[in-house]
């Protein structure tokens, strides 16, 4: 049988099977060739062999990192200086020196600040290219990687402080005396300090005037509110001082 007939009748036997297998078919594992069980090798004492060590480099940047990681050099500390914004001679500008800035926060700055220059830490601001800084971040997140060996910091003094430094005395109101009886006029009438008795004229002097009269009978109608009962209490009370008179 030639090869091209073996290729014909092979074609034509898969034909006749299923190009798919149907939803219900089920294979007996009976059928199956019978084969022994593979047994995986047991692992070696330890388990898990030790993790493979990095292998050094000889270039140069690896060389300056690894030394910079084990060494401790200058350019893990900053000089960092507080420099008021109106700086005066209780607070002066003070520098901090070999400051590691990973490890400092802005909270720290301020106390040192505070307590060189004797002040309260809550009149005092720190200030980061003219913005405020918040006190819990760190002094290498503020400044970042390429602030060189030295920073400057701006001190902001708040409300409270005078020039010359040191808080502003709280003065209270100077105690006034209440005034005395004569200066309110209730002193006796034989006091020398007694005010000026009241000028014009008094007594049957004020009530012979036209005015008087006139004054009584306007409180006499406003108060009893009726124009003809007013007028007759008006003319009741007059004539009877001026049938007593």
């Amino acid at each position: 049988m030639s090869e091209l007939t073996f290729c014909k009748h092979f074609l034509t036997a898969l034909d006749a099977r299923p190009i798919k297998l149907s939803s219900d078919h089920i294979a007996d594992a009976r059928q199956y060739p019978a084969q022994s069980a593979y047994t995986l090798p047991r692992l070696p004492h330890p388990p898990h062999p030790p993790r493979p060590s990095p292998k050094p480099s000889n270039t140069p940047s690896n060389t300056t990192d690894s030394s910079a990681s084990t060494d401790p050099s200058p350019s893990t500390t900053l000089n960092i200086t507080l420099k008021p914004l109106k700086p005066t001679p209780s607070t002066p500008a003070i520098t901090l020196p070999a400051i590691p800035p990973s490890r400092t926060s802005i909270y720290d700055l301020k106390q040192s600040y505070a307590t060189q220059t004797a002040l309260s830490v809550s009149k005092i601001k720190v200030l980061w290219r003219k913005k405020p800084v918040a006190d819990s971040k760190t002094v290498a997140e503020v400044v970042g990687q390429d602030a060189g060996d030295a920073v400057e910091f701006s001190v902001m003094i708040m409300g409270g402080v005078a020039a010359g430094g040191g808080a502003t005395p709280v003065t209270s109101p100077p105690a006034v005396a209440p005034p005395s009886e004569a200066e309110k006029g209730l002193g006796g009438g034989g006091s020398s300090s007694a005010g000026p008795a009241a000028q014009g004229p008094s007594g049957k002097d004020v009530v012979a005037t036209s005015e008087f009269w006139d004054d009584l009978k306007g409180f006499v109608v406003q108060r009893v509110r009726d124009e003809q009962e007013g007028d007759r209490l008006f003319g009741l009370f007059k004539a009877a001082y001026e049938k007593d008179r």
